[in-house]
């Protein structure tokens, strides 16, 4: 059985954006992983975009047009649960990490269309900056759990 394109695509946006949001706090513990942060850093803004419209997209399609079929989710064995779980969480860390890291982008863009809109970008832009690297370590936890779900826990959740 193949697992859907979306879960791979899922995992890597949250690990990859995840890094960058919590890179003060991974290079304070591994500095060696200065050089391949370095590599993706010029790319933050354009892969925040990409994680934050990504996010909305989740967040319509699989979660809110679904909620029907989402509900079944906490019905079902702890596997299922846990899924549902990192799902939401998942979404939510593309959203915003996805934010934070293409504000510079996405303010940009808002200030054409409407300065009101960039200013109240700017304002949760300051509250959620304190959080950034919190929220990059939790994407990361939920990347690694959409892995693992693509890699192993997918068949034993379908039962094949």
């Amino acid at each position: 059985m193949l697992i859907p394109w979306y879960v791979w695509v899922t995992a890597l946006i949250l690990i990859v954006g995840g890094a960058l949001a919590s890179s003060s706090l991974i290079l304070a513990k591994k500095p060696n992983a200065r050089d391949l942060l370095m590599k993706v850093a010029p790319y933050q803004g354009s892969i925040g975009v990409l994680m934050f419209v990504w996010g909305i997209y989740d967040l319509i399609v699989n979660f809110l047009l679904s909620l029907g079929d989402f509900g079944v989710v906490f019905q079902g064995p702890i596997f299922w649960k846990l899924f549902g779980i990192f799902a939401i969480v998942g979404y939510l860390c593309e959203l915003l990490v996805g934010f934070l890291l293409g504000f510079g982008m996405i303010n940009a863009f808002a200030a054409k269309k409407s300065p009101a809109a960039a200013q109240k970008a700017e304002a949760a832009m300051k509250k959620l900056a304190p959080w950034q690297s919190i929220l990059g370590i939790i994407a990361i936890i939920a990347g690694i759990y959409w892995l693992l779900f693509a890699l192993f826990l997918w068949k034993i959740g379908l039962g094949v």
